[in-house]
């Protein structure tokens, strides 16, 4: 694995595959994977990515850009919360979640928070890629979603002291 400094910021780049951190001119892109597949109609992208209390990130292959990720900062406790994850329908179950769950461990635990927050719908495979990749059951909340689907709110926390 290569990291790099780069103009737009932390960078991971294997072969092909590239986790970067996101600019303005990706809101387009992030907009319409969102609207195709992720279906958050009340995020403001352009916001999360300029934003001084939050980061996004894309992973792109081939200079595609086929999933994201971002993180809230919590400063008064010294915490921060993962936005979103996604990759798109057709690159799943290929790892690449995995990676930018890594990802986003290794640069946070670089900052020296302390821990990394989640949130899943507990009907939702997400939900096994947080407990496969450290993070563990800190609560839930069974009317956190509007409940259409029985969904319950899982909290995931991955701890880093």
């Amino acid at each position: 694995m290569q990291k790099n400094r780069q103009e737009g910021g932390f960078l991971v780049e294997l072969s092909n595959m590239k986790i970067r951190k996101a600019s303005l001119k990706d809101v387009k892109s992030i907009s319409e994977l969102n609207r195709k597949f992720f279906r958050e109609r009340e995020r403001n992208w352009e916001e999360l990515i300029s934003g001084k209390d939050s980061e996004m990130f894309v992973l792109e292959l081939n200079k595609r850009i086929v999933g994201f990720t971002g993180v809230f900062y919590r400063k008064w406790n010294n915490a921060a919360q993962i936005i979103n994850i996604f990759i798109r329908p057709d690159y799943r179950n290929k790892g690449y979640g995995t990676k930018l769950l890594k990802f986003m461990t290794q640069y946070l635990k670089n900052k020296k928070y302390r821990m990394l927050m989640a949130e899943a719908p507990s009907l939702n495979p997400v939900l096994m890629l947080y407990l496969k990749n450290g993070f563990r059951v800190c609560g839930f909340n069974d009317r956190y979603y509007s409940n259409r689907a029985k969904d319950i709110a899982i909290f995931l926390s991955y701890d880093f002291k």
